[in-house]
């Protein structure tokens, strides 16, 4: 409420200069155009997503850490890392929230990865717990963005369980 409120005083100060001369106002959007570069890194983690439907992580050589999405250098040590390799793509959740709506955000750390990623969780009607396994769900038509993954479903285990 604060910051629309305060937007809109603004506004309306900005508008009372502009007919005082002062400033010329035009309200509206602005389109801007980029390119980003994902870096070489994150490409082959990209390009390996889409291709091939497996997730990379990048081994720290220093820490022996397998970082996840996979990356350069380790942001712990500073130290390059070494070729990537497949990690997941089953998981653990590690924590998890709710969103208006029902959507749930959780933390998965990839089986064969040592730090966590945030995406959905899937499923709206299962009860979730730190500690519960799950798995990548794809999408079928991959572009080599982040939404390829759509997010990740309970893993069935042995008694029906999440």
């Amino acid at each position: 409420e604060g910051a629309k409120r305060r937007a809109r005083r603004a506004r309306e100060g900005a508008k009372r200069r502009a007919q005082r001369g002062a400033a010329v106002i035009r309200e509206g959007g602005v389109r801007i155009p980029f390119a980003y570069a994902a870096g070489a890194a994150a490409s082959r983690f990209l390009v390996a997503l889409r291709d091939e439907g497996q997730m990379l992580g990048s081994p720290c050589p220093a820490c022996r850490r397998v970082l996840r999405p996979a990356r350069s250098f380790c942001p712990r040590c500073g130290e390059e890392t070494s070729e990537p390799r497949a990690v997941g793509p089953a998981g653990t959740v590690v924590s998890f929230t709710s969103l208006c709506g029902g959507e749930v955000m959780g933390l998965v750390r990839l089986d064969g990865a040592d730090t966590a990623v945030l995406h959905r969780l899937l499923d709206g009607g299962v009860q979730w717990a730190i500690g519960a396994r799950v798995r990548a769900r794809l999408s079928r038509e991959r572009q080599g963005r982040i939404t390829d993954i759509e997010g990740f479903e309970p893993l069935a285990e042995e008694g029906g369980g999440a």
